[in-house]
């Protein structure tokens, strides 16, 4: 069962609403070249535009001006030998970091973005799916993982991913050899609200990390608005 996402929304989205961005885009499934203000965003003829995960509480800040590393905006968990990692790819998310990491990103989503819309609106969802980067790694000899283990608890609900699409030839075989990445897309339902609190979940560890990645996203959305705004003349 689904549950409506609620609470109050961070002042600092009252800063942004009133922010308008024109962009150009370039078509044919792929990253645009690097324009005045960094790269913009990718329209792929596949299914994903900007616009699918544009709503009217959160407008887009514009892409180019970030500094975040992925390693900023990434949840982890440890479990036993396994070390999983959470990099969620909202676009306003992955935006606010550096332009080849905003560019890597979001091709991830871009190059499936058909297939992610289909597969969300088979298990009922009708609008973009939350969508998680998440790899699996060990340094242990070999190991197993149990895929659909991975849960978000967001404010008091917890959610199991609707779907799971591979990136890693081997990720459904569910083992991996030492030093070996594992990785994958999570849907998880358009319901998970990031602004409210997060903790990613599996067997018996947890990744609690959201509220800091939180504090870092806002300051950083602060610091792109300001740079791209346009200079008054004196």
């Amino acid at each position: 069962m689904l549950f409506s996402r609620g609470g109050s929304k961070s002042a600092l989205q009252t800063l942004v609403a009133g922010f308008v961005m024109v962009t150009s885009v370039a078509w044919g499934g792929s990253i645009s070249p690097l324009g005045p203000l960094g790269p913009r965003p990718a329209v792929a003829q596949d299914g994903w535009s900007a616009e699918l995960e544009q709503t009217s509480s959160r407008p887009l800040p514009p892409a180019g001006y970030g500094t975040l590393s992925q390693d900023q905006i990434t949840i982890g968990i440890s479990a036993g030998t396994l070390l999983i990692k959470l990099v969620p790819l909202d676009e306003w998310v992955i935006r606010l970091t550096a332009p080849d990491t905003y560019q890597r990103l979001n091709s991830y989503k871009v190059s499936r973005g058909e297939e992610i819309l289909r597969r969300a609106r088979r298990s009922g969802e009708r609008g973009w799916p939350q969508v998680f980067l998440v790899s699996f790694f060990t340094r242990s000899y070999e190991e197993s993982f149990e895929p659909n283990d991975l849960q978000i608890r967001n404010q008091s609900f917890i959610y199991r991913p609707l779907n799971i699409i591979p990136i890693t030839p081997e990720f459904n075989r569910e083992r991996l050899r030492q030093q070996d990445t594992q990785m994958a897309l999570y849907l998880f339902t358009e319901e998970i609200d990031l602004d409210l609190p997060l903790v990613a979940l599996y067997e018996n560890g947890e990744g609690p990390q959201w509220v800091g990645i939180r504090s870092t996203l806002d300051r950083e959305l602060a610091t792109v608005l300001s740079r791209a705004a346009p200079q008054s003349n004196p």
